[in-house]
C-alpha cells in the first residue's frame, strides 16, 4: 500500500453459511445479506455504514476435489434456476 499507492475502493461484507459433506470432499456455501461500503473504505471502522447490494442475491456455491456425489448433485438442482458466475466484488462497486 506504502510502496504502490494502493488503497481499498470498497468493502464487501456478507453473512455465509458453509456445509461440508466427506465423500468428495464437498464445500457447500450459501452467501446472502451481502453488503457494500462503496462510501466507506476503513474495513476496521465499526461503524462504517454498509448497504445491500441491488436485488439482494443469494449465492449458492459447490466445490469438490475428487468427485461430486450424487445426492449432492440431486440436492443443488434448483427448479428455475441455472449455474452461472456472480462476482460479490463487482456487485458491491455498482452504484445504484
Amino acid at each position: 500500500m506504502n510502496n504502490q499507492g494502493l488503497k481499498p475502493k470498497t468493502i464487501v461484507d456478507y453473512t455465509r453459511e458453509p456445509f461440508v459433506y466427506p465423500p468428495g470432499n464437498v464445500r457447500v456455501t450459501l452467501d446472502y445479506n451481502i453488503r457494500t461500503g462503496l462510501y466507506c473504505t476503513d474495513f476496521l471502522n465499526t461503524g462504517c455504514i454498509t448497504v445491500p447490494v441491488c436485488g439482494s442475491p443469494i449465492i449458492l456455491e459447490v466445490k469438490w476435489d475428487a468427485f461430486l456425489p450424487s445426492v449432492i448433485q440431486d440436492a443443488v438442482q434448483l427448479h428455475g434456476r441455472r449455474p452461472g458466475a456472480f462476482s460479490k466484488y463487482a456487485a458491491c462497486r455498482i452504484l445504484f
